[in-house]
């Protein structure tokens, strides 16, 4: 029999094991510190978000990490600044705690900061503003990767070979304006006749491609933007009879569809970017921003050119398809 001292054990035991029960699966004694969830708005300059896919990944990341809500908001109408101005008012009202931005006019969204019209910490992506004028900013110099390009392009293309611009105007962003003002730049230099071709409302770039073959002479294409990369790629696939007086079609993106007409040899070569990681550093300095620690410089993304067989080398593979 157990005497009264052991008794006692046991009901200290017993005592200890409901107390470590509680402590375990309840909150009554020990209570975590509930975290604060950072709400961050996403205002990019497009009506779609098709070339942001491994920027969402990688802001998805750092969202995890970092404990943010991040939502990403599209224009309405593409390049339309007066919408994004009034986005950018309507989500600092609504409660967003910080702003990652992809202006569509530079000088509003500044003057905008300057002005004290909007308080919230945003954060600028793909900005032309010198390093020293934001503190809070994911760099791109466009211009070095148009030249980037171009280069690579000179290399591989005939002396003198002209070279046919595929531009929107009346859509363009200031990312392609610079890409293509340090593109021109050297192309012209090396002796390349630039010419622009504008898209046409029913045929697109497709009149263009049929007066280069009109000509019999043949030329290089440059698309301006992706999303005018992936539409030539695309013309090319469904009438071969261009690919024989195109020389080569370059452009700058790394979404899916652009990688995948690279690998089929219908796009000669590409300037891409880190987008992944250029997503992720976005979300992570709108929270640095917003947990106060300390000055804050801008990120500068580095441009790479590739081709068909750097695909699948380690160190564009890790960056080009993203692991979520």
């Amino acid at each position: 029999m157990i005497g009264k001292r052991g008794k006692l054990l046991v009901l200290l035991y017993a005592a200890l094991l409901a107390v470590l029960f509680l402590m375990c699966s309840t909150e009554l004694i020990i209570r975590e510190p509930e975290k604060e969830i950072y709400q961050i708005a996403v205002i990019i300059e497009d009506a779609k978000d098709d070339n942001y896919s491994s920027f969402r990944k990688g802001m998805d990341q750092a969202a995890m990490e970092y404990n943010a809500d991040v939502r990403f908001i599209t224009l309405y109408e593409k390049m339309d600044a007066a919408q994004q101005m009034e986005l950018l008012g309507r989500e600092q009202q609504d409660g967003a705690d910080a702003l990652i931005v992809a202006p569509v006019d530079e000088d509003r969204v500044k003057e905008a900061l300057d002005g004290k019209q909007v308080t919230v910490p945003v954060v600028l992506l793909g900005t032309e503003q010198a390093e020293e004028e934001v503190k809070r900013a994911v760099i791109t110099d466009y211009r070095k990767m148009g030249a980037r390009l171009a280069e690579q392009m000179q290399k591989r293309l005939p002396e003198g070979c002209p070279v046919l611009i595929f531009s929107d105007q009346e859509n363009r962003s200031a990312m392609s304006r610079y890409f293509l003002e340090g593109a021109e730049a050297v192309l012209l230099d090396g002796g390349h006749k630039c010419s622009i071709a504008v898209r046409e409302k029913e045929l697109g770039y497709r009149g263009a491609l049929e007066e280069l073959r009109a000509s019999g002479q043949g030329g290089a294409v440059l698309a301006e933007s992706p999303e005018i990369l992936a539409e030539t790629a695309g013309l090319l696939a469904d009438d071969p009879p261009y690919a024989g007086y195109v020389q080569g079609l370059y452009g700058r993106g790394s979404t899916l569809p652009i990688l995948n007409d690279l690998d089929r040899g219908l796009i000669s070569g590409v300037c891409v970017t880190d987008e992944f990681s250029a997503g992720y550093y976005s979300v992570f300095m709108a929270v640095q921003a917003l947990e106060d620690s300390g000055r804050q410089t801008p990120v500068v993304m580095d441009s790479y050119y590739i081709e068909k067989q750097d695909l699948r080398k380690p160190e564009y593979e890790k960056m080009l398809f993203p692991i979520e």
